[in-house]
């Protein structure tokens, strides 16, 4: 599923008709069939002696053969498989910060008008480490464009941290909690005398709480850890910035950088888990279960219509 959606979006991004034209490959076999197309233009109606209509007839077929067959040519090269390679990787670093620069803006859009302003401010900090590296180039290119990309790459962190950071707020509210724990404290009671038909119904609802429940401390517990890697990235940042730009700094930022972009990603897959958890749960049909006494036709409770 992840190849197609990328080969669909390179596709979208690279015109491969257009650049198939201009591939050497294709501009050498133009060349031949352009000249065996004037070389037949100038002297297959001489040789044939043909009458000056039949000569007009034999010069546009002959034109067309030569543009169908350079068409059929352009085709092929633009469906090679090769060449599709070999294109991807022509533009693999501009498809690459495309898609990074839609996936910030998507973020982005996401957060809070405090996290935007946030992230405005690291964003900057972390534009000014990175054309302060980029002087390094001309010493160590590899290891300069290596420590730029990772770089970039706790810059995205950055943002989905603060995506997730504010993703679920009401999951930490003290409100919801307290009438989640007063709704399983119903239930359990209801339980001692429901019939058997109501007590399916009742022990689903109640373990649906009891994952809620769970999920309200584990987003709480990662919200704090979220907010003490988004201090962590900060004050990284703030320090490689304050740096003299040398080699050996460099190395040593790139370990550190690595440590914390593993230890970002852990947290960020945990906040993924747990939003795939909460969608999967409030799927409908199950998404209410908080009013499922109180919704129904008419006055009619949850209870009452299982009675009918």
């Amino acid at each position: 599923m992840a190849k197609k959606k990328s080969k669909s979006r390179i596709q979208k991004f690279i015109n491969y008709t257009k650049e198939a034209f201009f591939w050497p490959v294709h501009l050498t076999i133009l060349s031949i069939i352009t000249g065996i197309a004037a070389l037949g233009v100038l002297t297959i109606p001489d040789l044939l002696n043909l009458e000056p209509e039949m000569a007009s007839t034999t010069v546009s077929s002959i034109i067309m053969m030569a543009g169908g067959l350079e068409l059929m040519v352009l085709s092929w090269i633009s469906q090679n498989p090769r060449f599709i390679r070999a294109i991807n990787a022509k533009y693999q670093k501009d498809i690459d910060a495309f898609q990074k620069t839609k996936t910030l803006v998507e973020y982005y859009n996401e957060l809070t008008l405090e996290s935007q302003q946030r992230f405005d401010k690291m964003r900057k900090r972390i534009k000014e480490v990175r054309e302060g590296f980029k002087k390094l180039n001309t010493t160590v290119p590899n290891l300069v464009n290596s420590f730029v990309n990772k770089m970039n790459a706790i810059e995205l962190s950055y943002v989905r941290l603060l995506y997730f950071k504010d993703k679920f707020p009401e999951l930490t509210n003290e409100t919801v909690i307290q009438r989640t724990v007063q709704e399983i404290d119903r239930l359990n009671q209801e339980l001692k005398t429901a019939s058997s038909r109501l007590r399916k119904i009742k022990e689903k609802r109640l373990r649906l709480l009891e994952m809620r429940m769970d999920n309200y401390y584990k987003v709480r517990e990662n919200r704090e850890v979220i907010e003490e890697q988004l201090q962590t990235i900060e004050e990284m940042v703030e320090y490689i910035k304050d740096q003299p730009m040398t080699l050996q700094n460099t190395e040593r930022e790139d370990i550190m950088i690595d440590n914390l972009l593993f230890e970002t990603e852990q947290t960020q897959q945990t906040m993924e888990e747990i939003e795939n958890l909460m969608q999967s749960e409030f799927y409908p049909g199950v998404a209410d279960d908080f009013d499922l006494e109180s919704e129904g036709p008419g006055d009619m409770g949850y209870e009452d219509r299982l009675k009918d």
